[in-house]
């Protein structure tokens, strides 16, 4: 299939949005190299995030994410989901916004909540009651995520039907 962006497409969003799933479609569909900036520090870190929480710290883990990320952004047309709260960075923010074309998977509080429930490997749900922490990040993450250059609404339907609501909305970013 022709792609359409001349720039990286980054999916952002809250933990449990579909940007994994969804990005590694929309890659496949666009022809496209796929990266996972999560997936790409636990595999530098040989850890995985809560324990790379647990061990460096948030902060480091946040140095880390912005390193990655700045580094796949400069490698041309590649479609890139980016951590949960990665967009929240103000550096972070302003590189995508400057650099890629940015799609926002936005779910709501029930939706996010069922998807995340399935895994224990989110830092942010160790201790605390999940549905106070979503309730939370969308209050904190939504009014940031609403920069994005395209919304789509990530709810219980097909990845594929959002795979091509994505596709439809990237034609505009061809000129």
């Amino acid at each position: 299939m022709k792609h359409y962006a001349k720039k990286p497409i980054v999916l952002i969003g809250t933990m449990g949005s579909g940007k994994s799933t969804i990005g590694k479609r929309l890659a496949y569909k666009l022809n496209l190299q796929f990266y996972d900036s999560d997936k790409i520090i636990e595999e530098r870190e040989g850890l995985n995030i809560i324990d790379i929480f647990d061990f460096k710290g948030e902060a480091y883990f946040k140095e880390q994410e912005m390193k990655v990320i700045n580094e796949i952004l400069n490698y041309g047309t590649v479609v890139l989901s980016t951590g949960g709260e990665s967009f929240l960075i103000e550096e972070v923010r302003q590189s995508i916004k400057q650099n890629a074309i940015s799609i926002w998977l936005k779910a709501n509080a029930e939706t996010l909540f069922e998807r995340v429930s399935r895994r224990n490997t989110r830092p942010q749900f160790l201790n605390d009651d999940k549905k106070s922490v979503i309730e939370k990040m969308i209050e904190e993450s939504y009014p940031l995520f609403e920069q994005a250059d395209i919304t789509i609404e990530s709810k219980d339907m097909e990845a594929h039907l959002i795979v091509d609501t994505i596709l439809s909305k990237l034609k505009n970013f061809s000129e």
